[in-house]
C-alpha cells in the first residue's frame, strides 16, 4: 500500500510539473510570434492606426 501510495503521489507531482512547464513555454511561444495584437489593447490600436498609414502611403 505504501508503495502504491507514493508512486501516486509522485506521479501526480511529475505529471503537474510536466504540464506546467509545456504550457509556459507554450504561452512564451505565444508572445514571441510575430502576429498582430488584439485591437482591444491599448498598443494594438496604434498599431493597427500606424499600419493603416504605412499602407495608404505606398
Amino acid at each position: 500500500m505504501d508503495i502504491a501510495l507514493g508512486f501516486l503521489t509522485f506521479g501526480t507531482l511529475g505529471f503537474v510539473a510536466v504540464f506546467g512547464f509545456l504550457s509556459a513555454r507554450a504561452m512564451e511561444e505565444m508572445r514571441n510570434r510575430p502576429t498582430p495584437k488584439s485591437a482591444l489593447s491599448r498598443d494594438g490600436a496604434a498599431e493597427r492606426r500606424s499600419r493603416k498609414v504605412a499602407q495608404a502611403t505606398n
